[in-house]
């Protein structure tokens, strides 16, 4: 499928929201540092692949900052539910690209490869609504979605078992019955995950920024279970 026929959307919740699960191992600057930076790679990675319609919804001026760097268009809203954020920019991608179609991306991918992103697009064509579950199976990392209908709030499930969700509601798993794109489903919630991203390979935003932590030598909050879809 042509990459340039398929507009990216991503949401970012306020800085100081965001990523909530990795404290207290990870302090509060270091924490938005590393929004930014899985954001940077995340970005980097669809590019590099070939996705260069990307809008980036937040209510946060960093996270503009730093998708104005990486080309993409940017919306500001009020950063309260991620599924209206998303909402908000499949409508402005279609404005700005009539047609497309819409791949809702998470924004905590690091390990993002382009090879893996173009595959997905590319196996997600033959479907109306397609989906990539995260490393869990609950949660969702990319919804893909026909511009003929790409929906709204009666279409878009990201929280809770939002995978589910999403394949409740007629979207297929790209996954199914296949291991593939391990990358693509590492979203990052907990130290273990970040971890687990690093044991991957995550971009050099982001590895930049773990580097100077030394997470291996510390431990997860006790008892700490990740949320699904939380950018």
């Amino acid at each position: 499928m042509d990459m340039r026929a398929v507009a990216v959307v991503i949401a970012v919740k306020r800085l100081d929201a965001a990523k909530t699960r990795l404290t207290p191992t990870i302090a509060a600057d270091d924490r938005r540092a590393l929004v930014l930076a899985m954001l940077t790679d995340t970005i980097a990675a669809a590019r590099a692949a070939g996705l260069h319609q990307l809008v980036i919804v937040s209510p946060d001026s960093s996270v503009a900052a730093v998708a104005l760097d990486a080309g993409a268009s940017t919306v500001v809203d009020d950063g309260e539910v991620l599924n209206d954020a998303f909402a908000l920019g499949i409508e402005h991608a279609l404005t700005l690209w009539p047609g497309h179609r819409i791949l809702v991306l998470q924004a905590d991918l690091p390990a993002a490869r382009p090879a893996s992103l173009r595959a997905a697009v590319d196996h997600s064509a033959q479907h109306d609504r397609s989906y990539i579950p995260d490393h869990s199976g609950t949660g969702t990392t990319a919804l893909f979605l026909n511009a003929h209908q790409p929906g709204g709030a009666d279409v878009l499930r990201f929280g809770p078992n939002s995978a589910s969700e999403h394949r409740g509601r007629g979207a297929v798993d790209l996954t199914a019955g296949v291991d593939r794109w391990p990358d693509l489903r590492m979203d990052v919630d907990t130290v273990d995950d970040l971890l687990a991203a690093q044991d991957i390979g995550v971009g050099q935003a982001t590895s930049l920024v773990v580097s100077r932590l030394q997470l291996r030598e510390q431990t997860q909050t006790p008892g700490a279970t990740a949320p699904a879809d939380g950018p």
